[in-house]
């Protein structure tokens, strides 16, 4: 019999298993009632006894081995014989990642990444100077007492420390109910997505049907503007000098008109009727599907927060610090996929907490603060939305000090950084490279991290947000969606193309009058409630070459999105409509490319982007908030395309690289513009409007001034016949986008470019 259809099931067992061994080894650090740390063994005990009987029946002989030794660690704390001290607990802790590792190598097929034997070896007797949590000894297990909140025990400190007698440190404290498990049944979770994304197809159905009605409705108003036009006629008729045969013979036709019309109209209505009838039915049983699916992938955000105390814990022990941590709505429930996206930022931002937040004992008490600094976690359900904040009581944020950082980073003029208030300060934690420790070590100092954290969320529709108070605290709030599936939208026209945005980023509308902008340090800005907020068209941030919306209109819709702290007003042409839909993903050419979240199709068939409005005007920002130290010229190229997504693509990857990039819309365009300035690179798509990529290619060769100019053609015109052509137009390279590849492109920019110099 083939067992490894089994694997998958022991690795899920197993990681539920390993995590009841550290919940309960936390929770008996801290428990002092005689029956509830029974209890807690006894439940370990099983769960390492699951381990074990199941790893022998699959042929995992380490796992087994190594949980036969837990299991007997267990059983003798469990009659009295053993006391868990913090070097047993750090062992057992380190036996439970092993286990989980050894697991996942052998059904991947890789080698044994542990040494049992020394992980078996730590499991030994403890030194005798340890502090041992004592055990009643007992010949069985306890039965577990009734549920009660335990005092917490006291807290660890120095050898040469003597405790206050009030003073209690507990290392975790869970505030709501424990999630309590319905009757469950194991499903695949690529089967959940499969059904997701088939109730998704539903949503993009059900616009269809919707789009249906308003037709039906459409015919409606044509047949009463046809009844209209019939009566004028009748109008008309009856003032005509006309025989009396004509006359009876005309309304003979008349009537004849008359009645077709009355039952067509009749039928249009009736069938109206029943569209939308069938529609709102449709829509409501889509509704419930949608929900109903979407309710079968959720999961409780304790399956994260399961690991925060046992982080805190490790880490207090490397850093010296004492800290305790709470967790707070265990039971809010969000999307599988959002869950394991927000694991590490979480996980990253609390270890931040103990790590910079929170100040060593010494310092505390000097502060007039307790020596143990307090973690909070909270979520909360806010509509559609989950709102996690991760706060702490330690030393805050200094804004001067990350501003003079920031300056000796060479991510900002000194100018600047002096202008910049303590809010968009707070903002640079999020600069990649941006670290405040003095030294690197594992935990912090390497400038990786928080800017990791907002790129993460960003890519999940949501935001992170910082408040601090020198000498305080601080607070990082972050703002997720329920799902990923299905969000709502609000739908934008900028020039000609169509653009969705994010409901949830997205804090109102307005209209922007053209005689109200005013200009801050050569920013146009307007005031919104008693607050000034930079305006910037959509069409600007996407390098669209589109006409300032003010050059037709004299006030424009505008959208204030970007983060709460430092929102802008996003001018649009057209506000088009809000609603329901699924979001796609744009695959492996794009996934770098965090400026859209997705794309989106309409009711119609028309697909268009899912815009990631804080990204966008981050990136906007960050070519501002640079180092003003003199750089090397750039490569200066210009990329031509008729498509915006092909377009963007090419542009981004392009920028990516270094290169200065300045996009056209078509050959004509590319033409206007290489006489305004000079460039380096042409790369072109051939089928265009107006002026095509033989037709640009040719015009380049012809002038004296571009002759020598290098062009790239990119296309889907895959023959032999296009390829020897645009060679003749003149082009120095043909590429086709069914053979397109990013590293390629950027060896032919280079070659190319080497060959000018």
């Amino acid at each position: 019999m083939d067992l490894s259809s089994f694997y998958h099931q022991f690795r899920e067992e197993s990681v539920e298993n390993v995590r009841v061994l550290g919940e309960g080894l936390l929770s008996l650090e801290q428990a002092t009632d005689p029956g509830a740390q029974q209890a807690t063994i006894a439940q370990i005990f099983r769960a390492m006894h699951t381990i074990k009987g199941s790893a022998r029946m699959l042929g995992f002989d380490e796992v087994g081995r190594l949980a036969h030794e837990l299991e007997t660690v267990l059983g003798e704390m469990r009659q009295g014989k053993r006391a868990l001290e913090r070097p047993l607990a750090n062992a057992l802790l380190r036996s439970g990642d092993a286990i989980l590792a050894m697991i996942n190598a052998t059904i991947e097929a890789r080698p044994c990444p542990v040494d049992v034997d020394e992980l078996i070896g730590g499991l030994g007797g403890a030194p005798p100077d340890a502090a041992p949590i004592a055990m009643p000894p007992t010949a069985a297990p306890a039965a577990p007492p009734a549920p009660a909140a335990p005092p917490p025990p006291p807290r660890e400190l120095p050898t040469n420390a003597t405790p206050p007698p009030s003073t209690t440190v507990p290392l975790s404290r869970v505030v709501n109910q424990r999630y309590q498990n319905q009757p469950t049944i194991r499903v695949r979770v690529d089967r959940l997505d499969r059904m997701l994304n088939l109730a998704g197809e539903l949503v993009i159905s059900q616009q269809s049907l919707a789009n249906h009605g308003e037709q039906w409705q459409g015919l409606q108003n044509k047949c009463a503007q046809q009844q209209a036009a019939m009566l004028a006629l009748e109008e008309a008729l009856e003032s005509m000098p006309l025989t009396g045969g004509q006359r009876k013979q005309l309304d003979q036709h008349l009537g004849n008109l008359h009645a077709i019309s009355h039952e067509v109209r009749g039928l249009i209505h009736q069938e109206s009727d029943r569209v939308m009838r069938h529609t709102n039915q449709h829509a409501q049983l889509v509704k419930d599907l949608e929900q109903e699916v979407m309710r079968a992938r959720l999961l409780p955000i304790a399956t994260v927060y399961a690991g925060l105390p046992r982080a805190v814990r490790d880490l207090t022990q490397t850093t010296g610090h004492e800290a305790r941590i709470e967790l707070y709505g265990e039971t809010v429930e969000l999307d599988r996929k959002v869950l394991e996206l927000i694991n590490d930022p979480l996980l990253h931002i609390v270890r931040n907490a103990v790590d910079h937040g929170i100040e060593p004992p010494a310092e505390r008490e000097a502060a007039g603060k307790t020596p143990y600094g307090l973690i909070e976690v909270r979520a909360e359900t806010l509509g559609g939305k989950v709102r996690i904040v991760i706060s702490d009581d330690g030393r805050g944020m200094d804004p001067q000090r990350l501003r003079e950082r920031a300056v000796r980073l060479g991510m900002l003029a000194a100018e600047a950084a002096a202008l910049m208030p303590d809010n968009e300060a707070f903002e640079l934690i999020f600069q990649p490279g941006f670290s405040t420790a003095a030294q690197i070590t594992e935990i912090s100092g390497r400038g990786v991290g928080m800017d990791v954290v907002r790129a993460n969320l960003t890519d999940l529709g949501g935001q992170v947000e910082v408040e601090s108070t020198l000498g305080h605290g601080s607070r990082i709030i972050l703002t997720l969606p329920l799902t990923l599936v299905t969000t709502r939208i609000l739908l934008v026209r900028a020039g000609q193309s169509i653009f969705a945005l994010p409901a949830t980023s997205c804090y109102g509308t307005i209209w922007a009058y053209h005689n109200e902008i005013r200009s801050l340090e050569g920013q146009p800005t307007i005031l919104v409630e008693e607050r000034t907020l930079a305006l910037i068209a959509l069409a600007e941030l996407l390098g669209l070459s589109e006409p300032s919306p003010f050059s037709r209109h004299s006030r424009v819709p505008a959208i204030i999105t970007g983060s709460s702290q430092r929102p802008v007003a996003l001018l649009v042409d057209e506000l088009v409509d809000e609603r329901e839909a699924v979001v796609k993903p744009l695959g492996p050419l794009f996934e770098k490319h965090q400026h859209f979240g997705g794309a989106i199709q309409l009711g119609d068939g028309t697909l268009v982007l899912l815009l990631n409005p804080v990204q966008v005007i981050q990136s906007k920002r960050s070519n501002i908030v640079v180092s003003q130290a003199p750089v090397l010229q750039r490569s200066r190229l210009l990329v031509v395309d008729d498509s915006f997504t092909t377009r963007e693509l090419i542009c981004s990857i392009l920028q990516s690289a270094g290169y200065e990039v300045t996009p056209a819309v078509d050959g004509a365009d590319a033409l206007g513009r290489l006489q305004q300035q000079p460039y380096d690179l042409v790369v072109s798509d051939i089928e265009m409007p107006r002026v095509d990529g033989f037709g640009l290619t040719s015009k380049i060769r012809a002038n004296p001034t571009t002759s020598r100019l290098p062009v790239i053609l990119i296309t889907s015109l895959a023959s032999e016949e296009h390829r020897r052509r645009g060679l003749e137009a003149g082009a120095q390279a043909y590429i086709v986008k069914s053979q397109f590849n990013q590293e390629s492109l950027l060896d032919v920019v280079q070659q190319l470019l080497d060959t000018t110099k």
